[in-house]
């Protein structure tokens, strides 16, 4: 013991240290424990309207034409313009310089022929929305994008019922 440090203050001065070091260790396994396998997931925190396609997607690496686009890969449009028949859709002829996607919202960017024709984009744009997530009419839509891809509609109607859970989405 130190001198001039009474036999009480050492023992509360040791009951203290022994306390931040128990919670120290104990916050530090609960850690551990929340990244265990079998551990519930931390709630995620959903990315902002505006990081969002019209649509309700987020653009990325997952998307073969946009991954094509930043390449500049004219075989990987082709095999695109085939397997997203944009010759049936929209009556236009493979063309490099035409098959292309830098996502609806890419500032300076053009507009590919399917966005430019896209009643989802226009209908969210026109209404001042960042996404189509934040229109209370999103379930019972029927735009032609919803009727082509029904799995799609329905995934993004779920999504939306995430954001109004975690975000407090007020929809319009």
């Amino acid at each position: 013991m130190q001198p001039g440090i009474q036999r009480r203050e050492f023992i509360r001065l040791c009951a203290q240290l022994g306390a931040a070091g128990t919670c120290g260790c104990l916050a530090l396994r609960l850690g551990a424990a929340a990244n265990a396998p079998g551990a519930p997931a931390a709630p995620k925190q959903l990315p902002a309207l505006k990081d969002r396609a019209y649509c309700g997607l987020i653009c990325g690496d997952w998307c073969a034409l946009w991954r094509a686009t930043r390449a500049n890969d004219p075989a990987q449009k082709a095999k695109v313009h085939r397997e997203w028949r944009w010759k049936e859709k929209f009556g236009v002829e493979y063309n490099p310089d035409t098959v292309f996607c830098w996502g609806c919202k890419a500032p300076g960017q053009p507009r590919n022929v399917a966005q430019l024709r896209c009643t989802v984009l226009k209908c969210s744009a026109g209404r001042g929305f960042e996404s189509c997530l934040q229109c209370r009419k999103l379930a019972p839509c029927d735009k032609d994008l919803w009727k082509d891809y029904p799995d799609f509609h329905q995934k993004m109607v779920k999504l939306q019922q995430q954001y109004v859970a975690a975000e407090g989405l007020a929809l319009s």
